[in-house]
């Protein structure tokens, strides 16, 4: 078992909400505490995160949690880790390591976040598992992102798939489980 605790930042869309529970299940055994985060635009039929609103609620349980953290953050929740670490909302020396799946750039800026700004401050060991024809942002445009300047920090695991709902646990855990 590892010593760290897990916090579960899932999707924009209510659906993300099944993804998690199934990645708490599979992850239980393998850290101190597994918490998902479930956004409170899900139970007022918003269709979009209030961003500001669930970076205090994410900082609220980082601070509630003893010991090291571990992030499993997928699509807008990767937004939210970026925007959490640049903002200091949460001091990045808690938390060992992020495993995102299914970042969303291009999505991220026409939603008006500014995602551009906040990945250039995170500095956090990352691993990103991007679909090769993920129809919301592909590993090929992931890629080029890079060739750009942007997401460097964030090691890019390409894998096959043409969807956006990363259910597959096991390969999830190859970089999340120590």
């Amino acid at each position: 078992m590892n010593n760290s605790n897990l916090i579960i930042l899932p999707g924009n869309g209510a659906i993300n909400k099944e993804w998690a529970e199934k990645a708490r299940d599979f992850f239980d055994t393998h850290f101190k505490s597994v918490t998902i985060q479930y956004y409170e635009h899900w139970s007022n039929d918003s269709e979009l995160i209030d961003i500001d609103i669930e970076l205090k609620r994410f900082a609220n349980t980082v601070n509630t949690l003893n010991g090291d953290i571990a992030i499993l953050a997928k699509s807008v929740g990767t937004i939210l880790t970026m925007f959490a670490i640049y903002s200091k909302s949460v001091d990045p020396l808690r938390v060992t390591k992020c495993v995102f799946v299914g970042l969303p750039p291009e999505w991220a800026r026409t939603k008006g976040f500014d995602i551009d700004s906040w990945s250039t401050a995170f500095t956090i060991p990352s691993t990103l598992i991007q679909n090769d024809n993920d129809p919301v942002t592909s590993a090929l445009e992931i890629r080029r992102e890079q060739a750009n300047g942007r997401f460097n920090t964030i090691k890019l695991v390409e894998v096959k798939g043409d969807d956006h709902v990363y259910g597959d646990f096991d390969a999830i855990g190859r970089y999340l489980i120590e």
